[in-house]
């Protein structure tokens, strides 16, 4: 095993259960809209809203739209069918969101006692392309924060994952070289190819092991777990 000094941690759906929180958030915006009057169940408005957030996401990583596009489409593209076209309202009901999430504290399994484990050992870091008015709040509010020595940020950097830039910046400013560095996350482009690409070290986090085909995978990671304390195992002192 080589000797890692250096953790760096995705955030969303890797340690902060991303997929529970924004469900929860997102229905308490369809009540507080009475959006009911629109879609006869919330399953129907959930569907319609995360078809066009993934596509909008996808569009936004490649830098082909801009946050605050992002920020009202994927609120006003499940209204536009029923002629709504304020975007005034879609802003608001994006902010709404946001705010509701960071107030979720859902984290994914064992990750509490994973950070406790290696916290000692290890220099621990946030890697994010997620939005830096509710990402601090998700860390502080989940008891998360406490564990990290930084918190990078795509928006800060300029740059987002797998871009090389950004893993770039992030090992000048931890004054860590590439070989110290493990990198734990569990979007396969943005964290692993990200890293494999920049010549660091991954740890593929899969909670269900029956969603992978490791032979469609392009390339095989350093790692693969699908509990976040097989990499207290992984990383055994």
């Amino acid at each position: 095993m080589p000797n890692y000094r250096f953790l760096l941690f995705d955030l969303d759906d890797t340690l902060w259960n991303f997929k529970e929180n924004s469900k929860a958030a997102l229905e308490d915006i369809f009540d507080q809209y009475n959006l009911q009057h629109y879609y006869a169940t919330f399953d129907e408005y959930s569907k319609s809203y995360e078809e066009n957030n993934q596509t909008l996401w996808r569009l936004y990583g490649k830098q082909q739209i801009t946050k605050s596009f992002l920020h009202v489409e994927r609120f006003l593209a499940p209204l536009r069918p029923f002629g709504i076209l304020d975007t005034s309202l879609a802003g608001e009901m994006g902010t709404a969101f946001l705010d509701r999430c960071a107030e979720k504290t859902t984290t994914m399994p064992h990750a509490i006692e994973t950070l406790e484990y290696l916290y000692s050992q290890y220099n621990l870091s946030i890697i994010s392309n997620g939005f830096s008015e509710v990402q601090y709040k998700k860390l502080h509010r989940s008891g998360l924060s406490s564990y990290f020595s930084h918190v990078f940020l795509s928006e800060t950097i300029g740059y987002q994952k797998p871009k090389p830039e950004f893993f770039t910046e992030v090992l000048c400013e931890l004054g860590a070289s590439k070989e110290e560095c493990l990198v734990i996350g569990d979007n396969y482009e943005a964290d692993i190819e990200g890293a494999m690409n920049f010549g660091v070290d991954q740890v593929y986090y899969v909670p269900d092991k029956e969603s992978i085909d490791k032979t469609a995978l392009p390339n095989a990671p350093t790692h693969i777990i699908h509990d976040l304390a097989d990499l207290c195992q992984l990383l055994k002192y």
